[in-house]
């Protein structure tokens, strides 16, 4: 089942669907939308509706996969260090 929702981007008022027991999730994710596509429209003020999503989405992706790639070098050095810790306790 979903709910509707309100949301506001620059100014402009969407009504989306909303899995139930999601829309705090979803008003958060709308909220951090919004301040980047605001951020992109201070720096390219005559850019349209459409760019200023765009590239506000692909900043949104980069962070993203940014975040991925160091959970996953994260991951990594906890697993090298656990192993060195076993083998250290294993002697």
């Amino acid at each position: 089942m979903s709910q509707e929702l309100t949301i506001t981007l620059l100014d402009k008022t969407l009504s989306v669907a909303c899995p139930e027991g999601q829309a705090d999730a979803l008003l958060e994710s709308a909220k951090l939308l919004n301040q980047q596509m605001e951020k992109v429209q201070q720096k390219q003020p005559s850019a349209n509706l459409l760019n200023v999503a765009l590239i506000a989405g692909l900043n949104i992706s980069y962070q993203l996969l940014e975040n991925k790639q160091q959970n996953q070098a994260d991951a990594q050095s906890i697993a090298q260090l656990s192993e060195l810790i076993s083998n250290a306790l294993a002697q």
